[in-house]
């Protein structure tokens, strides 16, 4: 018996194998479509498995199967237009203002419990290496399914850890390794590699790709116009400081202050903080769906 993880992020089944072949024959599933056996406690993809790959026995009825998924080589070519900046503000601002109770609930949601298992000591360690691609693997699939206008429940944005997890923590542990010898090396490489892999979880988790070739894929995508992305980011950053910038200066000038043996302004240092996390909870939702509206503008028609 099997289980069949569909594009909608529902599992269908256990069904028989024959109901898989027959789900096959009719474009319903293909070889990269995630299927977990009975027993079995991590998904793979229907080509691995060999009832579904290998030839049928002498006067059985041949499944028609979809063809495989292209390789990265080939998803790379066929994805990843002109990045269109103005357009992805606008285009993810507005998907932000229609699912903003949502998005910044789930996000809070996901960012409280990453943050209380990070603060374990030495696990909280253990823990950031490990499951931060898992959480926001499920936390970027779940606002990118927002920004496509799909139906989506709070189990998405947790899904990593039932669909994906092995690949999502091997991606956090890649990517963060590398990146930090890369900025260790020579701090424009780390920037590189960075912006390249930004999109590395949610790949895994949308497309069902493995670590390394949402990695791959995601670098050659992006190093096609990485300085449209490297702006794009630099743009989100400038907001950010700018709509932060009053609180901000409240919080230095408190601080300033102290340090220059002056009377502590308690109240000015308490409404910087205040205002601080307030322009955050504001803008989370709208710069999160401008950046998973870049996702889908590079990645969207990726098989």
């Amino acid at each position: 018996m099997f289980t069949i993880l569909g594009t909608d992020g529902k599992e269908y089944g256990p069904v028989s194998a024959d109901k898989v072949r027959e789900w096959i024959a009719g474009g319903r599933a293909n070889a990269q479509t995630q299927i977990k056996p009975a027993g079995a406690t991590e998904w793979t993809t229907i080509g691995a498995l060999p009832e579904f790959s290998s030839p049928p026995a002498a006067g059985a009825a041949v499944p028609v199967m979809a063809a495989p998924s292209p390789g990265v080589d080939a998803m790379a070519a066929h994805v990843g237009g002109p990045l269109d900046i103005t357009g992805c503000i606008k285009r993810g601002f507005a998907a932000g203002a229609a699912n903003y109770w949502p998005i910044l609930g789930v996000s809070l949601l996901v960012g409280l419990c990453n943050g209380i298992l990070g603060a374990i000591p030495i696990l909280g360690i253990v823990a950031t290496f490990t499951l931060t691609g898992v959480f926001y693997g499920g936390l970027y699939y779940y606002v990118a399914k927002k920004v496509r206008g799909e139906p989506t429940e709070i189990g998405d944005a947790f899904s990593g850890f039932s669909v994906c997890f092995s690949q999502l923590v091997l991606a956090t542990l890649v990517v963060m390794i590398l990146t930090m010898i890369g900025f260790v090396c020579l701090i424009l490489p780390g920037i590189y590699l960075a912006v390249c892999w930004l999109f590395t979880y949610v790949l895994v988790r949308d497309k069902g790709l493995q670590f390394w070739d949402a990695m791959e894929l995601g670098r050659q995508v992006i190093t096609r116009q990485w300085f449209r992305v490297f702006g794009l980011l630099l743009l989100i950053g400038l907001i950010a400081l700018a709509i932060m910038a009053v609180p901000v200066g409240m919080i230095l000038a408190a601080t300033m202050t102290m340090k220059a043996g002056g009377t502590p302004s308690f109240l000015l240092l308490g409404l910087g903080i205040t205002g601080t996390l307030a322009c955050i909870l504001v803008m989370m939702p709208f710069l999160t769906a401008i950046l998973l509206q870049a996702y889908e503008d590079l990645f969207g028609s990726a098989a």
